[in-house]
């Protein structure tokens, strides 16, 4: 299968706001594959990566963008007078929205009670956020989990993680950080104190390959991971395992001799291919870059395994 060549966000931080807050896109309670115990999980919006294998396009953009869900719709057709731009249509009964003409106001999302047209993205501020998570204390603190900040990437506008990261150690709530690595080591640094673990792509051992498939090289998200485990801060490294991409023996073999070389890894964790994030693409009315990628069987999955464990490190398969 010839996968795209993707390319990379540039962006460095959302247009027009200071670090005082950002778009959230979803706030997840009592996760269990986000970390120790049980877990708020909190998306963001922006990445710098463009994998193609991504399964929530929705978080790469540092903008909010129209979500469509026709199955949703109840024909009601609220959403067509509401829009002030003449951008949203009915086509057999169901939304369609002129992406071109849109400006994402919400008008048609505030009219929609069936939710079939949704803004993706929020905006919230770290008091907020870290108001929301403090439902979750009790949870926290008898099944000795916390909140991970993911995305998207979490530290995408690193002064805002920094102060979300700080005010919910203060508040006494574990932390764990899910990055793709991709961060200037300037605005990475700062955030260590104030976080308990990260759990770390590595999406391919060779530089070229990784930019094809990311948009990116993978320079800085290894070097990171390097300077990161000699802070001794734990990480738990994960591969997404994707057939005739990374999955080859070799990367494996080169990625577990790169995991078993950092002081502070706690396990490897294969994350098989799914094609979950498909209807998300259809959402945005954009092309699903991995149509007709197989699963990768579960014979070689346990293969994987064996040989990340052949180098003396704790792997499990993650759901």
């Amino acid at each position: 299968m010839n996968l795209p060549m993707m390319k990379s966000e540039t962006v460095s931080r959302e247009p027009g706001t200071d670090d005082n807050s950002r778009l959230v896109l979803s706030i997840t309670r009592m996760t269990v594959h986000n970390g120790p115990g049980l877990r708020t999980l909190i998306l963001f919006k922006g990445c710098p990566l463009r994998c193609c294998w991504c399964s929530t396009p929705e978080s790469q953009k540092t903008e909010p963008e129209m979500g469509l869900y026709p199955s949703k719709c109840i024909q009601c057709g609220l959403c067509v007078p509401a829009c002030p731009v003449h951008a949203v249509s009915l086509v057999d009964g169901k939304p369609v929205i002129d992406r071109a003409l849109c400006t994402v106001c919400g008008k048609c999302a505030e009219a929609c009670n069936a939710q079939a047209i949704v803004v993706l993205g929020h905006r919230m501020t770290v008091p907020q956020i870290v108001t929301e998570v403090l439902k979750d204390e009790l949870v926290f603190k008898y099944s000795h989990g916390g909140v991970t900040i993911s995305g998207g990437e979490p530290l995408f506008m690193p002064g805002f993680a920094l102060k979300l990261l700080k005010a919910l150690k203060e508040a006494g709530i574990n932390t764990g950080v899910d990055t793709c690595g991709q961060i200037p080591w300037s605005g990475l640094e700062p955030v260590l104190p104030y976080v308990d673990f990260f759990l770390w792509d590595i999406k391919h051992m060779d530089p070229k390959q990784h930019k094809r498939l990311t948009g990116v090289s993978n320079e800085l998200i290894l070097s990171n991971a390097r300077k990161v485990s000699d802070r001794h801060v734990p990480l738990y490294i994960r591969i997404p395992l994707i057939p005739g991409c990374n999955d080859s023996e070799a990367n494996i073999r080169a990625t577990a001799e790169f995991s078993k070389g950092l002081a502070s890894v706690v396990e490897v964790g294969i994350m098989p291919l799914h094609h979950l994030g498909k209807s998300r693409y259809e959402s945005l009315d954009r092309p699903y870059p991995i149509e007709g990628l197989a699963l990768i069987p579960e014979e070689q999955l346990q293969k994987t395994k064996a040989l990340i464990e052949s180098f003396g490190l704790k792997c499990r398969i993650e759901a």
